[in-house]
Parts: structure tokens; C-alpha cells; sequence
């Protein structure tokens, strides 16, 4: 008899073996099943079946249920999470978990049961009421129905006086029947998708809009590469029309009955970006996001599971959606570092969708104004295809160059220069928007005192707490400790306590004050808690002339706002001399965005930059000769250091509550590491993570890396090993992150 194999959501690396549920046929590959495990039961998903096992057969326990009839996700799929699995050094049932929704994972049934409903039979619609003289009660029922013509539920037609009894009279009588619609397994209470769906001939709902000469180019290209992977890299300026050339690739595809898949880094994007997509197309367009209701982001997924969603935009775990006749992929934006996945099960999203592209025999394309460095180093090598957007539509429409305003020596009132001022002033008498990108939370990331200076700091990390003043706080930003505002200095007791820099909330109060009659529309999270707030936010921006648009880098992300004449960064010097190897680059890349919101429209855009370092080659270099002349600048740093994406790297992390028991852990770790280390792989660490003390638990950080994927994977596997077997290991928290984007 052959045992299935279940992959379960635990730590560790392996399948489970267990005896087919008695009684019933096998279960087929990628269905789910509920097993006993220790003292609980589990839901795991069916990887296999095997005729042998390293456990005795009397030791082997047998499932419980399956809990579908049919498969979830199909053997190319399977291999795919797999694949993620073996990759990045995660347990197979874990990353099962992440690639279902959570309805699923908790055993609810993908198809919800529907209330008992009665119809007519043939025979009941035909059937004359005289015929029903001697049972008016049932004569009546057939009234009742024939007259609403559908299908009505038994507690309805009990509310108004049919029995149950006189149901199943007139179903012996073989003139009513009972509707079945669904299966009867345990559900949620979900719309129940209909059978068939009556597609319009057309897939498009408006016109496209006109391609530049230089759109069209790139989409008869990608067009012509349709049916096989080719991964593209589109590098277009920021207003060049990218999203036009997806809409219209998306068509070709959807005319040829295939499903499109659209990663998006943000949350905040999804709802301007699915009413695009819903606006052009006759087809179902169904989101994927951490922000919907368990139920909403089952039932989008489901409908990807049918073939029902054509379209499916999604957040980073999207990637994971099984969609049966997936023919594109696009990941828009793909240099955001959200597309990597911090914690828990780590992956990078824009990889396994050039992963996933290529092993179901598909195009992929990387779209993105300021593309990573690992994508630009691909495509300059000749791995990806690389084509550009270098004009915005419109002939008068052009990229303003960023300016670079030097703020040494230079009075600042709540973050803002006296020259900023000015140009602010300028753009808002012509009855214009102004952007205004400040990347910190709150009214002041310090509070001091300045008689013995003091400094809030969180008990919990090694961080200053940030003042916020709606509602007044103290708010530690990496652990989300929050205090009350002291009313006197803690260590002194008679100091005056001061704010030290701005963040959202003090440009704002600068803001109204110096603009009293022109509104201050600011996006951060803590203005922007929900959909509907963010959506509230959108429409004010939409109906305000003259008016101010103030926020972090949300702000900057996506989005069109043609009325934006000025956009500016109040402080562009956090990345310039960061010990973070990927600062810079993400300086660059949050210019160019902030840039690309000015000038949208037919009017001409500005853009300065208020920097204490106007004389940074870097920063004039970004500024004169845009991108990507400083990327291949970084790009062959990088190389010469033999740094990402010239190298690879693995970070193991660790933490406890004390000090001395992640010290112990990591000097194990590392003297296990040299033992294992038989290929000349680079160990460096184990050291303290640059903010050693978080959330009241210290860190502690060890680096693998070498310029060969193969024997880091080779170590780290050995190392797992260790680590699974080890007592040390099990009084701390520990992580492997393959390929980390994030050393800090």
C-alpha cells in the first residue's frame, strides 16, 4: 500500500509520511489533507505518494480527510514552490502555506455550500394547477413558483407557510427538485462563481489610447516574442507611458483566451491601478493584496484557480496565484525593494516571476524609470532585452532635470529653505500643485533637552523615539513602542525639552502656517491608514487648485497627478554616505520618482533637491546625465569589490532576550561555519547588527558570500543541518535570508 507524502507547515525541512485516509480512493497531487501531528491535527497539502518509508509501517499514522476533490495546483506549479523551497532554504510546507490563501490554510472549503433551493422540474412547469384541486397547499407552492420563475430557498418558501412536508410531496410527485450548485464540504459562506459566463466578443471596454512612435515600437516587439520566454527589461522615464504599453500587450494576450499576471509593489497603488485595468477591459480583473479581507482575497484567487480572472494584479505574493493559462507576466516598478519578502518565508518576487516566466515557457517584463542594478547588470550582459522609453507623450511634454539647492548656511523653517519658499510661491500663484517629499514620520524624529541633552530614546531599541503631535506621543518607529509626551526632563528635571529636524506632521504645521488659504494634503501612514482614506486623499488631490501635496515616499510611487508643476525633496543627503551598500542607489531611484511627479501634463515641471552635498559628483551626475549614467557608475563599483550582483551573499541572523545567549549561539555558528567551509567561502561576522538592541531582543548578523552560487548554497545547507540538530540553536531565533537585500 503506498503512503502519501504531505508537505506541513513546521520548521522543519521535510514531508511527512502518512496512510491514505481508509476507505477512500487515493488523493491526487496538490490537494489538501488533514493529519494528525503530535497532540494537534494539521492541514498539509499532498506532494506525492511513495511505496516506501523510512518509518515502520506501524509507526506510520493514517490522515484523516482530504479536503479537496481536486488538485490546487497543478505539477508545474508544485515544482515551482518547490523550487522557492530548495532555493532560499525554506521548509516546503511553510512556503505551501505562503502560496495559499488563509481561509485555506485554516481548512475552509474552496467551494462553499448554498442553501437548499427548490425549482421546478419539467414536468412542474407544465403541470395545470386544476390538476392540484385536492392539495391547494401544494397548488399554491406551484404558484409560487412558477410565478418567480427561479429558484427560491427553503427558508423562504418556509417563511411563507410551505412545509417541509409539502416539499418533498411535490418532489415525490416528481414536479419540484432540489438546485445543486455546489459541494456540500465546509465553507464561508462565499458568492458562488456562476457556471458559464458570457464573455463580450471584444476584450476592450474603451479605446486604447494613441502610442508615440516609440511605445509602438516597443509593443510590436513584445508582441512578436508572444509564446516563449523572453525576459524584457523596459526602462522608461517616469510619465513615458509604461502602463499604456502593458494595457496594450495585455490585450494581444487576452485575446488569445490567456491569463495575465501584474505584480504592483504597493498596496496604496492597487485601487488607482485596478480601476485602469477594469476601465479598458471586457474581462475579469480581480486584485491580490495583504490589505483585503480574507474572504475577498479568497474569492479572487479562486477566480485565477478557474481561468474566471484574466487579469490578476497583485501584490509580491501574487506570484504564487495558480493561474491556468498564465501568458504574461509584468512586474511594474521592479527595482522596489518591497518585491523582497523580510521576513518569514524570504524570497524576492521580481526573480521568481523571471523563474516562474521561464520554466512555463512565457515572456516576463521588468518594467521600471530607475531599474535595479541587478536587472540593468542582466540586460547589459545580454540576459534580458533591454528597451527604452525616453520621451513622455507629447511633443512639449518633457522630464524636467532636477536642480540641486544647497542649503549650507542657509536658514530652515520647519525643513524648508527661504529659495524653496519662493519657488513654492511661484507655482502656487499660477494656480498649481506642489510635491513635497519628506521621508520621515512625525512632527521631529528627536526630542532633546537642551540644558543636559538628553534624548527620547526607546527602552525597547537602540533608537531614537520619534515626537509625533496628533495625537501628541512619543513613537518608536521599529518596534511600535509608544509613550507619553514627557512634560519635563527625565534626567535633569529642568531642562527644556526641544524637537530636533522635521518630519510629516512639523512641514505640515510650517506649511499651513505660511500658506493659510491653500491646503495641505499629506500622505503617510499615519494619515493613510485604510483604502478608503487613501481613496479620500486621491480625491482631494484631484479637485484642489492651487494646492499642497505633502508625504513620504508613498507619495512618489505610481501615481499621476497632472496638476503637479513644482515637486521637491526636502532632504536628499540620508543615502549619500551611508555605510548600506545599496544607499546610494536608492537615493538615486527616490530622486528620479520624486522628479517624475512635476510636468505630467501639458505644463512644464520642476524639480529641486535641497542638499547640504550640491557638490556630490554622484548626486550631480544623476542630476545632468540622469539614471542611468550613475547606475553603470554603481554597477561598476560594484564589480570591482566583487559585490552583488557580481557576487552572491547569504545572511544568517539571530536574536534572544540576553546578550550573552546570541553571543554563544553566533560564536558556535561561526566555528561550525569554518569547519564546513571546504570551498574558500568569504565568512564575515558574526558581528552586531547595526541596531543590535530591537524590540528588547539583541541581533546579531553572520555574512556568507562568495562569487559562485553553487557552494554558498552548498555551506548554508551543511550549515541548516547543524542547525536543526543543535540545543544552541533552540534558545534563540534564528534566520537564513539567500540573497539579502537589506545588511542593516
Amino acid at each position: 500500500m503506498p503512503f502519501i507524502q504531505v508537505a506541513l507547515p513546521t520548521p522543519l525541512r521535510r514531508l511527512f509520511d502518512y496512510r491514505p485516509v481508509a476507505g477512500e480512493p487515493l488523493p491526487q497531487t496538490g490537494v489538501r489533507v488533514k493529519v494528525p501531528f503530535g497532540h494537534r491535527q494539521l492541514i498539509g497539502l499532498v506532494m506525492g505518494l511513495t511505496e516506501t518509508s523510512e518509518l515502520s509501517a506501524n509507526r506510520i499514522k493514517a490522515a484523516l480527510t482530504y479536503l479537496d476533490s481536486q488538485a490546487l495546483f497543478s505539477q508545474q506549479h508544485l515544482d515551482f514552490i518547490s523550487w522557492v523551497a530548495n532555493y532560499y532554504h525554506q521548509p516546503l510546507g511553510e512556503v505551501m502555506q505562503a502560496a495559499l490563501p488563509a481561509l485555506l490554510r485554516q481548512g475552509q472549503a474552496l467551494h462553499p455550500p448554498q442553501e437548499v433551493r427548490w425549482q421546478l422540474t419539467e414536468i412542474g412547469r407544465q403541470t395545470a394547477l386544476d390538476d392540484l384541486k385536492r392539495a391547494p397547499r401544494q397548488a399554491a407552492l406551484i404558484r409560487t413558483l412558477q410565478a418567480s420563475g427561479l429558484a427560491k430557498t427553503q427558508k423562504s418558501l418556509q417563511a411563507e407557510g410551505f412545509t417541509l412536508a409539502m416539499l418533498k410531496g411535490l418532489q415525490s410527485k416528481n414536479l419540484i427538485e432540489i438546485q445543486t450548485l455546489a459541494t456540500t464540504k465546509k465553507g464561508i459562506g462565499l458568492p458562488q462563481l456562476a457556471t458559464r459566463e458570457q464573455l463580450p466578443a471584444n476584450v476592450l471596454a474603451e479605446v486604447p489610447l494613441k502610442l508615440t512612435e516609440e511605445q509602438r515600437q516597443v509593443v510590436e516587439l513584445l508582441i512578436k516574442e508572444v509564446g516563449g520566454f523572453n525576459p524584457t527589461l523596459l526602462q522608461g522615464v517616469t510619465g513615458s507611458g509604461k502602463t499604456e504599453v502593458y494595457l496594450q500587450l495585455i490585450q494581444h494576450l487576452l485575446e488569445q483566451g490567456k491569463q495575465v499576471l501584474v505584480l504592483i509593489p504597493e498596496i496604496g497603488l492597487t485601487p488607482q491601478t485596478l480601476k485602469r485595468f477594469e476601465k479598458r477591459f471586457n474581462r475579469r480583473v480581480v486584485a491580490l493584496h495583504s490589505g483585503m479581507t480574507d474572504k475577498e482575497r479568497l474569492t479572487a484567487w479562486r477566480s485565477a484557480l478557474e481561468g474566471r480572472a484574466a487579469v490578476v494584479l497583485g501584490t509580491r505574493s501574487a506570484i504564487y496565484t495558480p493561474l491556468p493559462k498564465l501568458g504574461l507576466i509584468i512586474v511594474d516598478e521592479e527595482h522596489d525593494s518591497s518585491f523582497k519578502q523580510q521576513d518569514g518565508v524570504r524570497y524576492q518576487a521580481r526573480d521568481l516571476a523571471v523563474l516562474r516566466a521561464k520554466q512555463e515557457a512565457i515572456p516576463v517584463l521588468l518594467g521600471s524609470a530607475t531599474p535595479s542594478l541587478e536587472s540593468l547588470a542582466k540586460a547589459k550582459a545580454g540576459a534580458y532585452r533591454w528597451l527604452y522609453l525616453k520621451q513622455r507623450p507629447g511633443a512639449d511634454v518633457q522630464v524636467p532635470e532636477p536642480k540641486l539647492l544647497d542649503i549650507r548656511n542657509r536658514h530652515l523653517t520647519g525643513g524648508f529653505s527661504e529659495p524653496l519658499f519662493r519657488a513654492m510661491d511661484k507655482h502656487l500663484k499660477e494656480q498649481n500643485q506642489v510635491l513635497v517629499l519628506l521621508n520621515r514620520r512625525g512632527f521631529a524624529p528627536v526630542l532633546m533637552c537642551t540644558s543636559c541633552g538628553w534624548i527620547a530614546g526607546c527602552l525597547q531599541c537602540d533608537a531614537r523615539m520619534t515626537w509625533h503631535r496628533e495625537p501628541p506621543k512619543l513613537h518608536c518607529h521599529h518596534c511600535d513602542q509608544q509613550q507619553p509626551l514627557p512634560t519635563h526632563c527625565p534626567q535633569c528635571l529642568e531642562g527644556e525639552l526641544k524637537p530636533l529636524g522635521a518630519g510629516t506632521e512639523r512641514a505640515e504645521e510650517t506649511l499651513q502656517e505660511r500658506y493659510p488659504e491653500i491646503p495641505v494634503i499629506r500622505l503617510d501612514r499615519d494619515s493613510v491608514k485604510n483604502r478608503n482614506d487613501l481613496a479620500s486623499k486621491l480625491e482631494q488631490i484631484a479637485s484642489q487648485r492651487p494646492a499642497i501635496l505633502l508625504g513620504t515616499q508613498m507619495l512618489a510611487k505610481g501615481h499621476h497627478f497632472p496638476d503637479v508643476t513644482l515637486a521637491t525633496l526636502l532632504n536628499a543627503d540620508h543615502g549619500l554616505y551611508s555605510s548600506d551598500p545599496r544607499a546610494m542607489e536608492r537615493t538615486a531611484q527616490l530622486i528620479i520618482q520624486v522628479a517624475g511627479r512635476a510636468g505630467r501634463a501639458e505644463k512644464p515641471g520642476e524639480v529641486i533637491i535641497q542638499t547640504h552635498h550640491s557638490d556630490d559628483p554622484r548626486l550631480e551626475k544623476l542630476c545632468v546625465k540622469g539614471y542611468e549614467a550613475l547606475a553603470l557608475d554603481l554597477l561598476e563599483e560594484r564589480q570591482k569589490i566583487n559585490w552583488p550582483p557580481y557576487a552572491y551573499l547569504a545572511m544568517l541572523r539571530a536574536e534572544a532576550p540576553k546578550s550573552e545567549q546570541v553571543e554563544q549561539f553566533m560564536s558556535q555558528l561561526a566555528e561550525q561555519a569554518n569547519l564546513l567551509n571546504q570551498e574558500g567561502i568569504a565568512l564575515l561576522g558574526p558581528v552586531p547588527a547595526p541596531m543590535e538592541r530591537r524590540q528588547g531582543r539583541y541581533h546579531m548578523q553572520f555574512l556568507l558570500h562568495d562569487n559562485k552560487r553553487a557552494p554558498l548554497h552548498r555551506l548554508a545547507a551543511n550549515l541548516l543541518l547543524w542547525l536543526e540538530t543543535s540545543p544552541e540553536a533552540r534558545r534563540v531565533r534564528w534566520s537564513l535570508d539567500i540573497d539579502p537585500e537589506d545588511l542593516f
